[in-house]
């Protein structure tokens, strides 16, 4: 149970936390509160280190709502950024989402640009121990890779859409986000954003994480449970997050965000809660 709790909260928690903490616009002044877009040549330039106290909460399985202390820690080299733990928002330059995992910008065009990512998904084991997760089977563990496009629409609204797939063949599949995100500058080095994001899940991604085939519910007694989803909308999200500079090095950060599964997502017999709120603050050092 212990080991499926760690899992989970790694997979689905955190999900939670990065939405959370980066906005699903990924939003950031280009004030001295961040680093201009001149820095990014050469070796590594910049780094940074930080804790996050984030509660949160997983949709699937009855795993109760955890609240501790979360590292923040990013690098950027080169043309390269990897980030962990919501770092990826002070990694960001303008407008530029900086994903969790190692990521890059592939090309950009004024207010357009295209991104992408490799990430690693810890998936799910089984356990017979959870009432909700008897029967369901294991996620495997993959490497996923995700293209994400986003168009400034003025001085404070941005669009993202963004695609990710199971690169390691694993039954992982594959899943389509969308995202509204609004900034409102407070001062020089204080702002707030908010945005609302939705998901897409193809029918691999959906069946794997929300599905109970016949089969599986015939084994572990739960024949009224069988759920097989097909592709569909996932999840709606909605997040607000505060961030300040200190100094130049140091800055804080909060947020609150707010998750609701849609459709098959929401009627998966292995779901214990379809709507999940989550909290942050932080602090971190940027060099």
């Amino acid at each position: 149970m212990m080991s499926r709790m760690m899992v989970c909260k790694n997979v689905l928690s955190r999900s939670m936390v990065l939405a959370c903490l980066c906005g699903a616009s990924g939003l950031v002044l280009a004030n001295e509160a961040v680093w201009t877009e001149g820095d990014t040549s050469g070796p590594v330039r910049h780094y940074v280190l930080g804790a996050a106290l984030a509660s949160s909460q997983a949709h699937v399985g009855r795993e109760d709502r955890s609240t501790g202390l979360q590292p923040v820690l990013g690098v950027w080299f080169g043309r390269y950024r990897l980030a962990s733990g919501g770092a990826g928002a002070l990694l960001s330059v303008g407008r530029e989402t900086v994903d969790s995992g190692l990521s890059t910008t592939l090309a950009k065009d004024g207010n357009w640009a295209l991104g992408g990512s490799l990430s690693w998904d810890g998936g799910r084991e089984e356990d017979d121990g959870d009432p909700w997760l008897r029967g369901a089977p294991e996620l495997k563990s993959t490497l996923r890779g995700k293209v994400s496009l986003s168009y400034a629409l003025g001085p404070r609204w941005s669009l993202g859409l963004s695609a990710n797939q199971d690169l390691l063949g694993r039954d992982g599949g594959g899943q389509i986000g969308f995202g509204l995100g609004y900034r409102q500058p407070i001062s020089e080095r204080t702002y707030w954003d908010a945005s609302v994001g939705a998901s897409w899940g193809g029918k691999t991604y959906m069946q794997g994480h929300y599905g109970l085939t016949p089969e599986a519910a015939a084994a572990a007694g739960r024949l009224t449970d069988v759920h097989e989803p097909g592709a569909g909308w996932e999840r709606l999200s909605l997040n607000w997050g505060l961030r300040s500079a200190i100094n130049h090095n140091w800055v804080w950060f909060g947020g609150l965000g707010f998750s609701q599964l849609l459709g098959d997502a929401r009627r998966s017999p292995l779901v214990g809660e379809r709507n999940v709120w989550s909290a942050n603050v932080g602090i971190a050092y940027r060099y």
